[in-house]
């Protein structure tokens, strides 16, 4: 090869790369999770930036009896399920694969999980404490709530999920909802499907990075 081709090809493999790292330089590369609800776009008079979906406030109570809202979770992703506990097959195998990812992420000090019941009536602060303990729920992180009706549904309502108009109850779900520090929801899962446990996991990680804080101690 002369000399005059050696440039040639020298250059062809070497300009890309240049121009990659002067474009990229200083910023970080990496996926961010979609928003979900609707939105409201800008209008240039009132707001300058898009207004997205976030879910409305609550107040609920935990299992140790102690008043709970956002205000919990502030400064934190939340991982939403809804269970009962007398639930005999889903909700146990729904929940003992929440707690394989809290046992993974219990010692982040972003990431909270929030277990609603949609059975109120029998599922008592007692019920609720008892049927935690079977999973090793450490009450500041991994949150069994329950409270009015009417508020239980309001939630479900507000993570988007399908309701009965009829009974005003929440149809079973034996999905997980990830929700982002402003209340946006951020991604969806079939508790039931491996690869959908592997994509929360994923997208935990993700929202950590978004943030700028992975990882710092609890």
């Amino acid at each position: 090869m002369n000399r005059k081709s050696f440039w040639l090809a020298t250059g062809i493999l070497v300009i890309p790369v240049v121009f990659f790292y002067v474009f990229n330089a200083g910023t970080q590369n990496f996926e961010r999770l979609p928003i979900f609800g609707e939105r409201t776009p800008p209008d240039g008079i009132h707001s300058t930036d898009t207004v997205y979906y976030a879910v409305p406030d609550f107040h609920l109570v935990d299992q140790t009896g102690q008043t709970f809202s956002q205000q919990n979770l502030s400064n934190g992703i939340t991982i939403y399920n809804f269970f009962f506990a007398n639930c005999e097959e889903v909700c146990p195998r729904m929940n003992r694969r929440l707690q394989s990812i809290y046992d993974k992420y219990k010692e982040f000090s972003e990431v909270h999980f929030a277990t609603v019941t949609v059975d109120p009536a029998n599922d008592s602060v007692s019920v609720l404490k008892e049927y935690a303990n079977q999973f090793k729920a450490d009450p500041k992180i991994w949150h069994f709530l329950t409270g009015n009706n009417d508020t239980i549904v309001k939630l479900g309502k507000g993570l988007l999920l399908p309701i009965s108009n009829e009974s005003k109850t929440i149809d079973h779900s034996q999905q997980f909802i990830l929700v982002d520090k402003s209340n946006r929801i951020r991604g969806v899962y079939d508790s039931e499907s491996d690869a959908e446990i592997k994509r929360l996991e994923g997208d935990i990680k993700l929202l950590l990075y978004e943030y700028h804080a992975p990882g710092s101690a609890r």
